[in-house]
């Protein structure tokens, strides 16, 4: 058999067998920690998963929100089976858009966002939401934005780094890496079972 032939068959193979991708946000602002250095073991971990990049020249509405559309129809991939990953301003801008309804995915998992009021009405989603936090005098304001997405029945768990732990990457990563871990075993499952009523629906 060519090689260029074994090649594709072996990509279409691992398309049908995955029922997850994972979208890492990339922003132009200074990352927490090297997603670089976690990527390819979190990947080694969910082999079965595909992983892509979502580069943002800014953080807009629309950028987002076209980048993402163009990553789910070049994948073949409907919205249901996508968790998005990211940290700082652009995990809270494309949030946001989650949030208000803009975009549907099936997990979002946002490291190191500021968790001040949004300005926008939250609207229940399908999506569940994990946060990775540094507590750092924010308590309150964490408390309020964690009770408003309860507020809209949303699906969310949230682990708080404390103080002495702001500045270790390290405890970051496997904070982040428990949620990568569950996310993409909880929409495998569900998208498995049909769980969605929009199974036969593209993005």
């Amino acid at each position: 058999m060519p090689i260029r032939q074994h090649n594709a068959i072996a990509a279409n193979a691992t398309k049908q067998t995955a029922r997850v991708m994972v979208a890492v946000i990339a922003g132009s602002d200074a990352p927490g920690i090297d997603l670089s250095e976690n990527l390819p073991h979190w990947q080694r971990l969910t082999p079965f998963t595909i992983w892509a990049t979502v580069n943002l020249r800014d953080t807009t509405r629309a950028e987002i929100l076209h980048k993402v559309a163009a990553l789910l129809e070049r994948q073949g991939m409907p919205a249901r089976q996508l968790i998005l990953l990211g940290e700082g301003i652009a995990a809270r801008c494309a949030l946001q858009l989650v949030l208000e309804g803009a975009l549907d995915c099936g997990g979002f998992l946002a490291i190191g966002v500021s968790l001040s009021p949004l300005p926008i009405r939250i609207v229940a989603c399908a999506a569940a939401i994990r946060l990775v936090v540094h507590q750092d005098g924010g308590e309150v304001q964490a408390d309020d934005f964690v009770g408003a997405l309860r507020g809209a029945d949303i699906d969310e768990r949230i682990i708080r780094l404390t103080s002495a732990g702001v500045h270790d990457a390290r405890m970051t990563a496997s904070a982040a890496e428990t949620f990568v871990l569950e996310l993409v075993a909880m929409v495998g499952r569900q998208t498995r079972h049909g769980v969605r009523s929009d199974d036969s629906q593209g993005p």
